[in-house]
């Protein structure tokens, strides 16, 4: 099994900072969280009591140990830890790219643009352009905000908002219990001078160039599971709301239509 570097350094940064919790230790560097006053991993504000052991462990390296004291933020959770009454999303720099936005379709965006306020139409316009771009080859499935041929590189103050909202706040779907405040970026745990906090307009700054958008089948659009297959139900009379994004491409019978954007 392939391991995933940045799952396990967040667990070793959570043991460290529930060391430094329990002792009492300033964290130095420019980020200025200073001295730990209170932290937790969760919603419910829950957390270990601090042995030695776990201080080995840490040293060791002993992810699969370690992962049994500090589970995941619970599913939906936008923030991994809370440290001085504020929530951040955490990023390890030497992990593997992310998701921001996961297979969701008109609908799920719908209820976010009407949230914030923001008209879609203009997003709309995007997607239209994506789908004539594809359709000519001058762009494939995935495509980069760093490349010149991007429909949403030129959009950023008025995706900002929404980017902001699927990476601190929540999902097409709903709210998430436990948000996030600010981004916290590090490299190795113990490294205190690697620590990077980012409030919500700076993290998409930093990661503005390097979005990638896709339109997506299956995941993310109607469909049903007859005798293990994964059937199509999306029809233009049932959701109209999700036409506007709809496409086709020649190798698959399958509607593309929920928006994916990942780093």
């Amino acid at each position: 099994m392939s391991r995933n570097l940045g799952e396990e350094n967040e667990i070793f940064l959570k043991a460290f900072l529930l060391m430094m919790f329990f002792k009492k230790k300033h964290l130095t560097g420019p980020h200025n969280i200073g001295t730990i006053k209170s932290l937790s991993f969760s919603p419910d504000g829950v957390i270990p009591e601090w042995k030695n052991d776990y201080a080995v462990m840490l040293a060791d390296r002993d992810y699969e140990s370690l992962k049994k004291i500090f589970p995941k933020a619970p599913t939906g959770s936008k923030a991994d830890l809370e440290i001085n009454g504020i929530k951040y999303s955490v990023k390890n720099s030497l992990g593997a790219k992310s998701a921001i936005v996961n297979h969701t379709n008109r609908k799920g965006f719908l209820r976010v643009f009407d949230l914030l306020g923001i008209d879609i139409s203009t997003l709309d316009k995007m997607i239209q352009d994506y789908w004539i771009k594809r359709n000519s080859g001058i762009i494939t499935e995935d495509i980069s905000n760093s490349s010149v041929d991007s429909p949403f590189s030129k959009y950023k103050d008025y995706l900002k908002p929404v980017i902001e909202y699927f990476l601190f706040t929540g999902t097409g779907s709903k709210d998430s219990v436990f948000q996030a405040d600010k981004m916290f970026i590090f490299n190795e745990p113990e490294d205190m001078d690697s620590y990077k906090i980012l409030n919500q307009s700076e993290t998409v700054d930093l990661l503005w160039d390097s979005l990638v958008f896709s339109l997506r089948s299956k995941k993310g659009m109607p469909t049903k599971k007859v005798s293990g297959d994964l059937i199509n139900t999306y029809s233009e009379d049932e959701h109209p709301e999700l036409k506007p994004w709809v496409g086709y491409i020649e190798s698959s019978d399958y509607p593309k239509g929920a928006l994916h954007i990942r780093t």
